[in-house]
């Protein structure tokens, strides 16, 4: 069966307003910042590297291009995303695939992320997606994962779910994994648009939940250093944010 050209619910431009923000959002390189953070010594040169919802690769890019990593790969739902990430990097291993069947073999990956994925991942499917990414994760390896994040959980429709800290962690640790760091992120930005009534929302045809790209540089310069300066706090081991509309966590294979 032919795979859709973009994941169901979003824009038909879904996978282009990512492309255009990845290169240069304040928001998309402070989030690196934090999971270099988070990731401490875990990310070391040679590692083998899977963008589970690699979108349009802009992560794989960056990631091909700080020599860190020995292989880099992807797989994505869309179609098109998959056609613009290889045209993006030509290097990266890149399927069309949904995540609970994913086209690697046991213990193929040091390091798996997935970027603002989990809360799409239909509820039918998400046991078999995460037991997929236990598969294919090495023994000494670990997962990232970034999602919608709340203080508390709550479900919009079958492919869209705000997570709390209690919630994320109990559904990583039902697939097997055990749970290493959980925080939230973006603290202040998320507390000032909470006050103004706005949080994270499903997307639909004319709302795609992609950060825009922001022309204030004062804004920009301001959200980018608040993302380094929590990067910093985080970088001790047991350290957490108590609030943000993104949620982190670290999982690993049970000791």
């Amino acid at each position: 069966m032919k795979a859709p050209a973009i994941a169901p619910g979003v824009p038909l431009d879904y996978y282009e307003r990512i492309r255009v923000v990845d290169e240069g959002s304040w928001w998309y390189r402070g989030s690196r910042s934090i999971e270099r953070a988070l990731l401490g010594g875990r990310l070391q040169p040679g590692a083998r590297l899977l963008d589970a919802g690699c979108g349009p690769g802009g992560y794989l890019r960056w990631a091909a291009r700080t020599g860190l990593f020995a292989h880099v790969a992807g797989v994505d739902l869309g179609s098109e995303a998959v056609d613009i990430a290889r045209s993006r990097v030509p290097e990266a291993e890149l399927y069309v695939a949904p995540l609970h069947e994913l086209p690697f073999s046991d213990r193929s990956f040091n390091l798996i992320v997935m970027h603002d994925v989990l809360q799409h991942i239909p509820e039918d499917d998400l046991s078999a997606s995460l037991e997929e990414i236990r598969r294919v994760l090495d023994v000494a390896g670990a997962v990232v994962v970034r999602t919608n994040g709340a203080l508390r959980f709550r479900r919009a429709r079958a492919d869209w779910r705000l997570y709390d800290r209690p919630v994320l962690r109990r559904t990583l640790e039902q697939a097997g994994f055990r749970c290493e760091r959980l925080t939230y992120s973006n603290m202040l930005p998320s507390l000032f648009a909470a006050a103004r009534g706005r949080t994270p929302r499903a997307p639909n045809e004319a709302c795609a939940g992609v950060p825009p790209r922001d022309t204030s540089r004062i804004r920009a310069r301001t959200g980018a250093a608040l993302l380094r300066a929590e990067a910093r706090y985080l970088e001790r081991p047991g350290r957490a944010l108590p609030y943000g509309h993104s949620l982190w966590a670290v999982a690993t294979h049970p000791a």
